[in-house]
């Protein structure tokens, strides 16, 4: 059973969640307090619902009333609300950034060995500093992560 809740803390609460995930205009964030149905700390809990277009939303449940909600919960929903692309998705994405790198290194080099454009040692070389690109871009945060622990490391 939902409770409506007071129109103040709701929507404080729903100014707080758009604030803190950076959510454009177009979202729109409902929050209803219901009584929890396990004896929890708190004996009410708050349903949360963002709705990013007509027909994506996201449903989450904080076992606490409106005031015990802090910032850290919040943030908390980012990890469920920015969901990653599946498989498919994630390989045709590094194969277009390759594709993209290899074409745009290989249109201004030239062979290493030979220093002809058009060679095919340096068009497999163009492929493996745009397959080298595609995937820092594809995953540029573990790539900058490994970076700094392989250069702190070494320092």
């Amino acid at each position: 059973m939902i409770k409506e809740p007071a129109g103040d803390a709701c929507r404080q609460l729903q100014n707080r969640i758009v604030t803190v995930l950076n959510l454009p205009e177009t979202v729109s964030v409902k929050a209803a307090q219901r009584k929890s149905p396990e004896n929890q700390l708190f004996p009410v809990e708050t349903k949360i619902n963002i709705c990013v277009g007509e027909n994506h939303s996201h449903e989450y449940v904080i076992a606490k009333p409106f005031a015990a909600i802090t910032d850290e919960d919040i943030k908390s929903l980012r990890a469920g609300l920015y969901v990653k692309p599946a498989f498919l998705g994630q390989l045709f994405r590094f194969f277009g950034w390759w594709l993209g790198f290899t074409g745009l290194y290989a249109m201004f080099a030239v062979c290493p060995f030979c220093g002809q454009q058009g060679c095919p040692v340096g068009a497999g070389g163009a492929g493996v500093v745009g397959g080298f690109f595609a995937l820092c871009m594809q995953n540029w945060k573990a790539f900058v992560k490994f970076m700094a622990r392989k250069l702190i490391r070494a320092g």
